[in-house]
């Protein structure tokens, strides 16, 4: 009997170490602007990978597409942190271009947009010699120019430096001067943040 406790109390700690809660499976307080210019403020909860929102208030639930969508802002109660959302058009999954819904990470001459996404990776658990799926959030990040044209980056170093090629030099020193990575968010963040102040 003793065993059988010690089992279930054991699997009740790994469910609850290994369980997460993301931001797109809350409720936030925010503002959703559609594109006629209505605003709804109440709940938000929004899902990038459908490209919807949903928006509570009062008693009134509403769900909208990201063509409907101008832009929405919440405070993100994980991080504890305001977000800002927008949608664009870009060719996500081909060249044909469709209203997506980014994060806008940092605005300026160059702005840094997000995008979030669960993936699911299988992790081998050492005390019972099986292995368990665990879901973690994935960032793509994306270059937003004064054109309007948006660049999928991937984090490497030389997509980078061409992104910022007007001031190429002083970026590679800055960043060298501060040890700034390319692939990590908040270096990313305090390098574009150079750049567009150079600018």
């Amino acid at each position: 009997m003793k065993s059988v406790l010690i089992i279930i109390v054991l699997s009740f700690i790994q469910f609850s170490v290994f369980a997460q809660i993301f931001p797109s499976d809350l409720w936030h307080d925010g503002k959703l602007v559609l594109v006629s210019e209505d605003t709804l403020v109440g709940k938000l909860k929004y899902d990038l990978t459908k490209g919807i929102v949903q928006v509570e208030v009062g008693k009134k639930l509403y769900t909208h597409s990201a063509k409907s969508i101008f832009f929405f802002t919440l405070f993100d109660v994980t991080s504890e942190t305001y977000r800002t959302f927008y949608v664009l058009p870009y060719g996500l999954l081909s060249s044909y271009k469709v209203p997506v819904i980014f994060e806008v990470l940092l605005e300026g001459n160059l702005t840094l947009l997000c995008r979030e996404y669960k993936a699911v990776k299988n992790i081998q658990d050492p005390y019972s010699y099986g292995s368990y799926s665990k879901e973690y959030l994935v960032y793509k990040y994306f270059f937003l120019d004064r054109q309007g044209n948006i660049t999928e980056y991937k984090l490497k170093k030389n997509d980078l430096y061409n992104a910022v090629i007007k001031r190429q030099n002083q970026v590679i020193k800055f960043m060298k001067a501060n040890n700034l990575h390319s692939d990590k968010r908040i270096d990313l963040i305090r390098i574009i943040s150079f750049y567009n102040a150079l600018l």
